[in-house]
């Protein structure tokens, strides 16, 4: 039904993060990261290029890989 999400350089290379929503046979929806799956036969994507180089940062303090949209420099707090 749905599957949106982006593509980040990591400390590795590329790393997809993608949220779906699949619909079951009995017409429920259900929700989530999308970790894998199969396609058959065919599967249409639509990526869209952003202005600046998505890049994940592991963040200690969350335990998780977050969006650096500062590119690793460290913003001094505003005056």
């Amino acid at each position: 039904m749905s599957l949106i999400g982006d593509i980040a350089l990591g400390e590795n290379g590329p790393v997809v993060h993608a949220h779906v929503v699949v619909g079951t046979a009995t017409g429920d929806a259900r929700g989530g990261h999308l970790l894998e799956r199969y396609v058959r036969p065919t599967l249409e994507v639509l990526v869209t290029e952003s202005p600046g180089h998505l890049r994940r940062r592991f963040a200690p303090e969350f335990g998780i890989a977050l969006i650096d949209l500062a590119g690793g420099k460290v913003e001094p707090p505003p005056s």
